[in-house]
């Protein structure tokens, strides 16, 4: 079931979506609301939009719901991707594999910085595993497939998170990871996307899930409004 947030949200962009399309919008209202929202925000609408102010508040209506519709299939992905990694993390290094020294040791000060940190937002180096496992970003488990762990970590270890079926190529998995990682930020801070190729990124986004697990892929999919919410943002950009 959809969260009290996600629903109120969904009413209120279908709310201002039928409001910049009334056609009582003044071109006064179109500029106070460009300039509340901010000219430098909205460049890119306008700019795809050749000026037309009401068009470029539409197509920004329109990449708030791609946005939306992408978060929600996004976190699907990202707490599949952390529990398969963490179910292996804990089997090579224990519980408290974040505070495994063979491990600290190969994955680097970046990483190291990551877990220390989230340790710290847990509460402490006493709370309970999965606190700290939850406090993890998205950008940290994409860098445990980087190309300098591929014989310390993703052979011996993280590849096994893809059993029983057949693990990718920790190659083209980084690539993929990276692409969403990016799309995650992008959306988390409230970016334009409506220019990527929003197609190829939510077919990366069902692979990657499927290849975790292919019954919460399938499930994430048929909950799903995102592609049908691209078509719509496409059809705007026509």
């Amino acid at each position: 079931m959809p969260s009290r947030l996600i629903i109120a949200q969904r009413w209120l962009h279908r709310l201002w979506a039928q409001y910049i399309h009334d056609e009582s919008l003044a071109p006064a209202a179109q500029n106070a609301i460009i300039k509340t929202l901010s000219q430098p925000r909205l460049s890119k609408y306008l700019e795809a939009a050749e000026g037309d102010a009401a068009r470029a508040l539409d197509l920004y209506v329109g990449n708030s719901h791609v946005s939306m519709a992408f978060f929600g299939d996004l976190h699907y992905t990202e707490v599949v991707l952390r529990n398969r990694f963490n179910e292996q993390l804990t089997a090579a290094y224990g519980d408290q594999w974040f505070t495994a020294v063979p491990l600290l040791k190969i994955i680097g000060k970046r990483n190291r910085d990551i877990l220390s940190k989230a340790q710290h937002h847990a509460g402490g180096y006493a709370v309970p595993p999965g606190k700290v496992v939850a406090e993890l970003t998205f950008g940290f488990w994409v860098n445990l497939t980087d190309p300098n762990l591929e014989h310390t970590l993703w052979i011996p270890v993280l590849h096994k998170a893809f059993l029983p079926n057949k693990p990718p190529k920790r190659a083209e998995l980084n690539r993929d990871l990276e692409k969403l990682r990016q799309l995650r930020n992008r959306v988390a801070h409230h970016e334009p996307i409506f220019m990527m190729d929003l197609l190829l990124l939510h077919r990366l986004l069902c692979e990657v899930t499927k290849r975790l697990c292919p019954d919460t892929a399938h499930w994430m999919m048929a909950n799903s409004s995102t592609r049908a919410e691209i078509e719509r943002l496409m059809r705007k950009l026509d």
